[in-house]
């Protein structure tokens, strides 16, 4: 029952799950009932996870729980109440933008898919055994598929998630792969024996082989190059709503569990050969990722494409933060990357939005046509150039404040922090110009 106690949003997700496709039983066709037991659900859940007091963010192997494969923690539960708010703030986008085009009798399908990949995502944020990595990564890329083809009759939708499957497919296969070799070198499915392993026997190329297979997962997740190529078709072609939900708590999600495997390796690794060879590997994942992202930005016409690239960007930052994890101080850059996903949620949530009402008055999501919106409607223009500037990072703004602390964070990382602050700030710079030409 104490282990239940700390999984309880995990378990209201499903249960929630469960009432959102019995309830149709009850008024058939009816969608206030399905979307008022999804809200329900989403609250219930958020005040379960607030419900987790743990006292310090030292540390990311604190309640440890179900033989240790999942880790409750302060960073955990923290993310999962921006999970939740989240998802609480998609099904209302949903409510007002996407009801009008799903069928009714379609609804239940659709809130029970998205609070499928809320559970996922949950669960990627607490995972601490391959196994339950695994798990929890399918459990969010699944429902994620469908939801990306939930239209079934919009040939973009339809190619996006056949593109998702496929990429998924591979990425999994991968990251099983080198997973399987973690396992046969290390002889657990623990994180913590792994890294005992890697600290007693040093990087075994059999241990380098198994680390780039279960990155190249984490990759396809955070839509990190060279794993990137679904991301802006899934966009462009999938229903606003899915489109913003995968934005930010997917990259949120596996941004966790990426930090969860690279703190374990920090906590048991002494060998500082290995830990900075680690710290570069990921940071050049992250720089390749934001660099590719802002430039492949500025050729982009369409809205939602160049929203994507730019998530595709975000991510490469937020993976940059996860690099220093193994040479600075933890709680320093954990804190730094959860204010990131907090403000990073708001600034693509509002920005997709405004792509939503554009999108249902103008019938177009081509930069070009928002000619003379600032005329036609100054709230709307208003609120997306504050939307783009935040997204670049303008000071004052809540993206400034995301960029500033993760920045102070990995320049405490010497040579390696510093580096990455400089591709970070130029990455900025980069991405001015397409953030301005909207």
């Amino acid at each position: 029952m104490a282990d239940l106690k700390l999984v309880m949003p995990e378990l209201w997700l499903v249960v929630t799950m469960c009432l959102v496709l019995i309830v149709p039983f009850i008024r058939k066709g009816n969608v206030v009932l399905p979307v008022f037991v999804t809200i329900f659900g989403l609250m219930m859940a958020l005040l379960a996870a607030q419900g987790v007091h743990l006292d310090s963010f030292e540390s990311l192997r604190q309640g440890l729980v179900f033989s240790n494969s999942l880790a409750i923690d302060p960073f955990s539960s923290l993310f999962k109440t921006l999970l939740m708010v989240f998802a609480i703030l998609v099904v209302a986008q949903w409510t007002i933008f996407g009801r009008d085009k799903t069928h009714a009798l379609d609804a239940p399908d659709f809130l029970c898919l998205l609070l499928g990949a809320t559970f996922g995502m949950s669960l990627m944020a607490s995972a601490n055994n391959l196994i339950m990595i695994f798990i929890a990564t399918e459990s969010a890329s699944i429902p994620s598929y469908a939801l990306a083809g939930f239209r079934k009759k919009n040939k973009m939708a339809t190619e996006g998630s056949l593109k998702y499957v496929l990429f998924g497919s591979v990425s999994s296969a991968l990251m099983l792969y080198g997973m399987s070799m973690l396992y046969g070198v290390s002889g657990s499915l623990q994180l913590s024996d792994i890294a005992s392993t890697i600290n007693t026997d040093g990087m075994t190329p059999l241990m380098v082989v198994g680390l780039v297979g279960m990155l190249g997962g984490f990759a396809f997740k955070l839509s990190a190059v060279p794993m990137h190529f679904w991301c802006p078709d899934v966009f462009e072609g999938a229903p606003t709503e899915v489109t913003t939900f995968l934005s930010v708590a997917s990259k949120g999600a596996a941004i966790c569990m990426l930090a969860r495997v690279i703190q374990n390796l920090g906590t048991i690794v002494y060998n500082e050969e290995v830990l900075t060879g680690i710290a570069l590997g990921v940071g050049a994942l992250g720089a390749v990722t934001a660099t590719w992202g802002n430039l492949v930005a500025l050729h982009q016409t369409n809205l939602k494409r160049l929203l994507a690239y730019s998530s595709i960007s975000h991510a490469g930052y937020m993976i940059m933060g996860c690099a220093v994890l193994l040479l600075v101080e933890p709680k320093l850059i954990l804190s730094a990357l959860l204010f990131y996903v907090l403000v990073y949620m708001f600034m693509n949530l509002g920005a997709f939005t405004v792509a939503a009402v554009l999108e249902r008055h103008l019938g177009t999501l081509e930069i070009a046509d928002y000619a003379g919106l600032f005329k036609k409607s100054p709230a709307l223009a208003s609120l997306l150039i504050v939307f783009m500037l935040s997204l670049f990072g303008m000071p004052g703004l809540g993206g400034f404040m995301g960029k500033f602390l993760l920045g102070a964070g990995m320049i405490k990382a010497g040579t390696i922090g510093t580096v990455l602050v400089g591709i970070l700030l130029l990455n900025t710079v980069f991405s001015l110009f397409y953030y301005l030409r909207v």
